[in-house]
């Protein structure tokens, strides 16, 4: 590739990138829904590939504390103008690209390429600010930034990007030594896992029509119809297995908590919070598709996709019903068995899903923590009272005032509940409650998760 088509390309990397951050802040949305816009921005340039786009993107945004202190001290201070939303995403990613990305982006040296690539922005950035800032972020260090940062859990916030609090939290809770893994490996790609529908074919089957896809995969040693990715040479959905159904893209600690559910056939079972349905499906698979599922959610739009979902697996057990739990018993019946993953904060999913960490405050999670805490009394009187029946609370936080605090008040107001030993058991004791387990991210190559089994005494 030439110099100038280097050039062209990150400039229209940095453009499409802005366009597609500018739209999740403005519309309060998630990266990955905001992502499903690239083909609008994109539109008739065939020289950018989704991939580098989504990095650029996700990067971007995992790493916008740094971005967003740098822009504040040495720009927004000195220039007495508003910066538009898209303007200050152009000016976060070139941040990114002068202090944080590798030295070798995807299409050719940036650092090579930027004072060419800065002199097509000359329209947005005529300002000699502008200039001394671009000039001051190639000759910056992350230490030099760190060195105007006295307290040292923010500089653990900015070293790790995640914010103060957040760290604060994850010392109280785990210690300095285990916070300090969990903040390195949020910033570190997960292994991808996909979960095979057995209801319709064999894993054997699976496995040689992935191969024959280019995909290398080897079988979960936990779970049996879990298989963990280890190289594909085209993105997964785009190959023919996906489109078949042969297996659905889901993390191996959300695989585990339909397990832990131990689905039998003839059971009725509620999924209280099913939307979108990735464990609505691996329960009716789990059944044989031979039991009664009520899958309860009262958001429209993830209904929809739970619908879809029902459809494309072809399950005749999934009953979908848009309801919001936080009100009035509508069931006549009570249910062998509950599913209660409940709204969080996504502490746990910081890896995969980078804009969280910066949507969540304490506020948030407090109004999480009373919502998590009233489902939770209000599903458990739809138990029926048998001994074999039980409940799953589970949340994808590994903060304590979303499971552990929820559990304690709980068991407190509930006396005729108690917490039950779980199988397949592949996390950590949770210490206030051992027969809780607790995934994480570097010790069991998943997303965090936090998973709790009440019953009857």
């Amino acid at each position: 590739m030439s110099p100038d088509e280097i050039v062209n390309n990150f400039v229209r990397l940095i453009n499409i990138a802005s366009k597609i951050i500018t739209f999740y802040e403005e519309n309060q949305i998630s990266l990955r829904n905001a992502m499903k816009k690239y083909p609008d921005f994109a539109k008739d340039d065939d020289s950018l590939s989704y991939s580098q786009v989504h990095a650029l993107v996700f990067e971007t945004v995992r790493c916008q504390n740094i971005c967003n202190r740098l822009i504040h001290q040495r720009i927004q201070n000195s220039f007495n103008h508003d910066i538009s939303p898209k303007m200050r995403n152009d000016l976060r990613i070139i941040t990114y690209l002068l202090t944080v990305a590798p030295e070798t982006p995807q299409d050719g040296n940036w650092r090579l390429s930027s004072k060419k690539i800065l002199s097509r922005f000359d329209k947005q950035f005529s300002c000699h600010i502008f200039d001394d800032y671009f000039k001051y972020l190639q000759s910056w260090s992350l230490d030099l930034l760190l060195d105007t940062i006295s307290d040292p859990e923010e500089i653990l916030g900015v070293k790790f990007n995640h914010p103060t609090w957040i760290v604060r939290d994850f010392i109280k809770i785990y210690g300095l030594e285990t916070t300090l893994k969990i903040l390195e490996h949020n910033n570190t790609p997960l292994p991808v896992y996909l979960r095979m529908n057995l209801l319709k074919y064999d894993a054997k089957s699976i496995i040689n029509k992935l191969q024959s896809e280019g995909v290398v995969v080897e079988p979960d040693p936990d779970l049996f119809d879990v298989l963990k990715v280890i190289s594909a040479e085209l993105p997964l959905p785009r190959i023919p297995s996906f489109q078949e159904g042969l297996y659905y893209m889901q993390t191996k600690g959300s695989a585990l908590i339909s397990h832990i559910l131990e689905p039998s056939k003839g059971e009725t079972i509620l999924d209280a919070c099913a939307a979108p349905g990735g464990k609505t499906t691996h329960i009716a698979m789990l059944q044989k598709d031979s039991g009664k599922i009520v899958a309860v959610d009262n958001h429209p739009r993830r209904m929809k996709e739970l619908n879809r979902k029902i459809k494309s697996f072809n399950l005749q057990s999934i009953n979908p019903m848009l309801f919001d739990l936080r009100m009035k018993n509508p069931f006549n019946v009570f249910f062998d068995k509950i599913l209660l993953d409940a709204p969080c904060s996504g502490s746990g999913t910081f890896s995969s899903r980078p804009d969280s960490k910066w949507r969540i405050d304490r506020h948030q999670v407090r109004w999480l923590s009373k919502l998590q805490s009233g489902l939770l009394e209000n599903v458990s009187k739809m138990l029926k009272q048998d001994t074999s029946s039980f409940l799953i609370y589970s949340t994808c936080s590994l903060l304590a005032m979303e499971n552990e605090d929820i559990i304690e008040k709980f068991l407190l107001n509930n006396t005729d509940f108690e917490l039950k030993k779980q199988k397949p058991f592949i996390g950590s004791p949770i210490s206030k409650f051992p027969l809780g387990q607790r995934l994480f991210p570097h010790k069991n190559a998943t997303e965090g998760f936090s998973i709790f089994k009440l019953g009857f005494k």
